[in-house]
């Protein structure tokens, strides 16, 4: 379900709750400025709540306790511990926090990699505000379930030492 560039008005959020089945819901540039609200498919996989006005993800854990894709994309996401409560997402495998200032954070590609052991995939870059560039390789790469499964093949094909799985880190400058 796609509603990207579309004021969602609260009212018409507990409406979702009759798509039980839905497992892609795309809120992109939506104007969010909150979490409260939204509906709770038990089966939602992907989640995509880029370019709105989210600084706090401690209901996402919650509310998708089956993500296994989450793009935060151009957020206020901008210190450390309001990513933390995303460590409870179990299933968790593609992340993209692209466009948030915890991005401008030294080191902050190597802090997202050690706090989501179980993410394969990370999308993130410095923060830059003159940049109205997309790429939509990128994106595709990020939303597509080919190259997870891909991933997956690879990782039953490669060790890299006992019990340990490095992430794919995609850094865009």
């Amino acid at each position: 379900m796609i509603f990207d560039g579309k004021q969602v008005p609260p009212a018409i959020l507990p409406e979702f709750a009759k798509f039980q089945g839905l497992e892609k819901l795309s809120l992109i540039d939506c104007g969010l400025r909150s979490l409260e609200g939204l509906p709770r498919p038990p089966n939602l996989r992907v989640l995509m709540l880029g370019d709105n006005h989210l600084d706090d993800l401690s209901p996402l854990p919650t509310c998708f306790p089956n993500l296994e894709k989450l793009s935060i994309v151009g957020n206020k996401i901008g210190f450390r511990n309001e990513m933390e409560p995303l460590t409870r997402l179990t299933k968790l495998r593609a992340l993209d926090v692209e466009g948030n200032e915890i991005c401008e954070i030294r080191g902050h590609d190597r802090w997202m990699a050690d706090t989501f052991p179980r993410v394969k995939r990370f999308m993130i870059t410095a923060y830059d505000v003159d940049s109205d560039e997309e790429d939509d390789d990128d994106i595709s790469l990020f939303l597509s379930d080919e190259s997870m499964d891909a991933d997956d093949e690879e990782e039953d094909n490669v060790s890299d030492g006992p019990g340990e799985s490095v992430p794919e880190v995609i850094q865009i400058d």
